[in-house]
């Protein structure tokens, strides 16, 4: 029989604060392709999809504004550089957010991370865990809006 751990205050508080942070960093990138973009229509196809989509339309509009010239190549460079950072990051918060979970006898959870070809990958859930990732996504989200602010300009 499988028995409820005792306390998972600490792991919740660690998971919710981490999709809290992932949300942001999510509004972060839309507002950031929504600057970069320059058709109303560029700005609609950013609403509703996809953190993994709204990234690869960010660098899309990203390239698009460096052919332009409204940014320079380094610019789109930096901004790439952290797009392509979040999509590692968003993996992790998928595995978390999606993955399967479930308790040892003793209560000690854990998450499978893959059953793909049938094999089932485990690792300890840890707050720790779930606070370094946090910590990732807020810098990301600082990032990228610093980013925006420097390159951009601030929005009145």
């Amino acid at each position: 029989m499988t028995t409820e751990p005792r306390d998972l205050n600490a792991i919740e508080a660690a998971l919710g604060r981490m999709v809290y942070r992932a949300g942001n960093l999510e509004a972060v990138v839309r507002y950031t392709g929504g600057r970069l973009a320059t058709t109303d229509k560029q700005r609609e196809a950013l609403d509703g999809v996809p953190a993994g989509a709204l990234v690869k339309a960010a660098k899309e509009l990203a390239r698009k504004s460096a052919a332009d010239g409204r940014i320079s190549d380094d610019a789109q460079s930096d901004l790439v550089r952290l797009l392509d950072e979040i999509g590692s990051h968003l993996k992790s918060r998928n595995t978390y957010i999606h993955g399967m979970w479930v308790s040892r006898a003793n209560g000690q959870p854990f998450v499978i991370l893959s059953q793909k070809k049938r094999e089932v990958r485990t690792r300890p859930l840890a707050p720790e865990e779930l606070g370094k990732l946090s910590d990732a996504l807020l810098t990301l989200s600082n990032d990228v809006f610093d980013w925006t602010d420097r390159v951009l300009g601030a929005e009145g």
